[in-house]
């Protein structure tokens, strides 16, 4: 029987993938244990992996639908000629800035999200430049107070795309309304779905009351307990669940480059309120 080898890099959020190579078609027993990691260390990473943009698909595929960015030109990352699917994310000297500075889910503001995102990175900047960072959402959730778990629970909130992608454009993005806490409907865990980058308010509270909850959930997200650094290689691999994780790439390298292509996986529902 196929199988996998999963090895947690953090207490809260974070595996490596060995025994598999992905040039090659998985087993389904391969992608059935993967899909058990990814609910449970929410990011998996994978090393040495040379795949061009046809494995990356069929890669993606196993897990589901692939996903159409909803940005336009008013995002860092551009589709890829060939593919609208996949994103290229090439960043270099001239570059006035790239994707994903600000913490935050991908496509929070979509009605339905994707479920997941898989960036491949073929060049990498010199000195260990462009680390990425993530946190569980399941590990913010768990340490909120009991009673402030039951004051966010029922409550929702919007997220605009133009608060993260809009510079200057004409673009409309989407703006959806979510729960704020969620429930993953892989696991039955209780998560925070707000983030920094594209939740813009707390409906049917003032505006007061809104930013200051929204300040407070966002600083506690993005404390350091339960995140972890991943530090790229050349062909290194991060396949991330958007539903209990949220991440921030560090733009420490100017003006060296940095070349990456990410597909998304289609979700199947909106997140789903916690009870």
């Amino acid at each position: 029987m196929a199988s996998i080898k999963v090895k947690p890099l953090s207490p809260h959020v974070g595996a490596e993938i060995g025994d598999v190579d992905l040039t090659r078609p998985l087993a389904a027993e391969q992608v059935s244990a993967m899909k058990d990691a990814l609910g449970r260390h929410g990011v998996l990473f994978f090393r040495e992996q040379p795949i061009d943009l046809e494995q990356h698909r069929r890669f993606a595929a196993c897990f589901g639908e692939l996903h159409i960015h909803v940005g336009g030109e008013g995002t860092a990352s551009k589709p890829d000629e060939q593919y609208p699917e996949v994103r290229k994310q090439h960043f270099h000297r001239n570059s006035k800035r790239v994707s994903g500075e600000v913490w935050h889910t991908d496509q929070s503001c979509a009605e339905i999200p994707p479920m997941a995102s898989i960036l491949h990175q073929t060049i990498i900047p010199p000195d260990g430049g462009g680390d990425t960072l993530f946190a569980s959402m399941y590990a913010a959730y768990d340490a909120l107070s009991p009673r402030m778990k039951t004051f966010l629970t029922g409550l929702t909130a919007t997220h605009d795309g133009a608060k993260l992608f809009d510079k200057g454009t004409k673009t409309v993005y989407p703006v959806s309304s979510h729960p704020i806490i969620a429930v993953h409907p892989w696991t039955g865990r209780k998560l925070i779905y707000v983030n920094r980058g594209q939740t813009t308010h707390i409906d049917d509270l003032p505006a007061m009351e809104s930013d200051a909850l929204l300040e407070f959930l966002f600083e506690h997200i993005e404390r350091p307990e339960w995140q972890m650094r991943f530090h790229w290689r050349e062909h290194s691999i991060a396949f991330w669940d958007n539903r209990c994780t949220q991440h921030k790439a560090i733009w420490d390298y100017w003006p060296h480059e940095r070349l990456g292509y990410r597909i998304q996986i289609k979700g199947t529902q909106p997140p789903v309120a916690a009870a």
